[in-house]
């Protein structure tokens, strides 16, 4: 989701945990500077969360700062766990390519021959899962949905069958592969086939295929209402007749985790997720190169356009941008993560009320970046730019 423009407050948060600096090609006086601006960015509570920075395989940067809960002044630390928005999606998108790899299913499997009963009108039952994975089948967005805001925060919506009727009650935005818009339906619809494919939960599956080989000890799913160690609470800054405060995000998040989004992690945890991609821990090397790959699927060229935006290219290619109001909408590869370039990375974004995340790493391994925070705003985007400058290239993010 795109970051909304973020807020200046004269608290200071405390900064936890050092720099792990390790021997790379990285300036040490460009990594002081960038030391310097985390610290000033903290301090002036830009930033709430925490950062991790890997190039070679050696991690040079990793700090946390900020306020896991204010009532109780309780600090971030590299231990904590935070909302990872639709970050998580990454999860999903792996599992489907484990499923490719198992020949369970192919890209261009009609999800209708998996789900018969999710998508019974004659348009759905074209919608392929690559459509699902780039947004482009027509479904639309949860989230947008009164009785999904209603219901979000109380259990209504908590295993993925919660979500049927919603997709059942709401019409295609668009005919499936004729344009773009960002759907968490979409996901949702994928983790139903995820279940119906591997008879078990999404959560389950998760747990067994991805977060175990991958040894993620601190990665959660659990819900709201559960215990959990470590799990910071989301924030943002709410200002009403010039009067601002924090406010909990506590009746705006999901109740559960999905396969949407919504998943808890740390910064360690989603660098080991990253480290078992490139091992091949997850997927066998032909799939992995796929799952990384740099290549942008193109949204057809009549994709229609609500807003005016000029055109940008990744990688040379002309995306035009569509009427979604969430990131990235154009920029996929065919399994769904986000492609950025200079350098080459891929991953997800993920943002909502309390929630600001960002994961990229490059096809060939070479850098990792995880920016995980428990406030809304760009403060992960104006990190990723000091970032962009500490490894050497300009802070102008192409295709964002």
């Amino acid at each position: 989701m795109r970051l909304s423009n973020y807020f200046l407050c004269a608290l200071i948060c405390i900064l936890c945990n050092t720099t792990l600096l390790a021997d790379t090609a990285v300036n040490p006086t460009t990594l002081s500077t960038f030391e310097n601006d985390f610290s000033e960015m903290c301090k002036y509570q830009h930033f709430s969360g925490a950062v991790l920075i890997a190039v070679e395989d050696k991690i040079i940067f990793k700090k946390a700062c900020g306020f896991a809960n204010r009532n109780f002044k309780v600090n971030n630390t590299l231990e904590t766990k935070f909302n990872l928005g639709s970050v998580g999606k990454i999860f999903t998108s792996v599992a489907i390519a484990q499923l490719v790899e198992q020949h369970k299913i192919t890209l261009e499997t009609p999800a209708s021959e998996i789900l018969k009963t999710w998508l019974p009108s004659k348009p759905t039952k074209q919608i392929t899962l690559e459509q699902l994975l780039i947004h482009t089948s027509g479904l639309k967005n949860f989230m947008d949905n009164k009785r999904w805001r209603n219901g979000a925060d109380d259990g209504q919506f908590n295993e993925t069958k919660d979500y049927k009727s919603l997709l059942l009650e709401d019409p295609l935005l668009f005919q499936p592969g004729k344009s773009q818009y960002y759907s968490n339906n979409g996901y949702i619809l994928l983790g139903a086939a995820i279940e119906a494919l591997s008879k078990t939960s999404y959560i389950k599956y998760i747990k067994s295929e991805i977060l175990k080989p991958a040894d993620m000890l601190n990665t959660d799913i659990s819900r709201l209402d559960e215990a959990t160690p470590n799990r910071a609470d989301g924030y943002y800054y709410f200002c009403n007749k010039g009067t601002c405060i924090w406010k909990n995000n506590n009746f705006s998040a999901p109740f559960s985790g999905t396969s949407a989004g919504g998943i808890y992690s740390t910064v360690d945890d989603l660098y080991k997720f990253s480290q078992a991609l490139h091992q091949h821990k997850l997927l066998n090397p032909a799939y992995t190169n796929e799952l990384l790959s740099s290549n942008i699927v193109r949204p057809s060229n009549d994709i229609s356009v609500d807003i005016a935006i000029k055109p940008y290219k990744v990688n040379n290619i002309e995306i035009p941008e569509n009427f979604s109001p969430y990131g990235f909408a154009g920029a996929w590869n065919k399994y769904g993560f986000a492609v950025w370039e200079q350098p080459s990375l891929v991953g997800h974004t993920g943002g909502t009320a309390g929630v600001s995340a960002f994961f990229a790493t490059s096809p060939d391994g070479r850098y990792t970046i995880i920016i995980l925070s428990n406030v809304s705003g760009s403060g992960p985007i104006l990190l990723y730019k000091k970032i962009r400058l500490l490894l050497g290239f300009t802070p102008e993010i192409v295709n964002y």
